[in-house]
């Protein structure tokens, strides 16, 4: 008898993990479906942009920047780019480092 009650017990116990995996595909399907959309990513860009201002501005200028320099002498292309990388490198380094000192105070 009491075996027959731990089955019982079990088989509900896995009708229960089926239906919470089912709910759970569906969600992630749903929320795949969210994420693939257009107006998403239009969204977050706005978001970013509304959260970080000035960061975007600078961005913004660098990318016009680098489009007018392409424009005018189209080889100094890779040249500009292995100075916006250095730049890059040396503006997350220097990044870490105050975040580092801040995390330390």
């Amino acid at each position: 008898m009491f075996q027959k009650a731990g089955l019982e017990r079990l088989r509900a116990q896995k009708d229960l993990l089926v239906l919470q995996s089912n709910a759970n595909r569906l969600l992630l399907a749903a929320e795949w479906q969210r994420l693939r959309s257009p107006e998403t990513w239009m969204n977050e860009a706005g978001g970013l942009t509304r959260r970080h201002p000035v960061l975007m501005a600078a961005l913004v200028t660098a990318a016009g920047a680098l489009a007018v320099q392409t424009v005018r002498k189209p080889g100094a292309m890779a040249n500009s780019l292995g100075r916006l990388g250095k730049f890059a490198s040396l503006a997350v380094t220097v990044w870490r480092l105050f975040r580092r000192k801040n995390a330390g105070s």
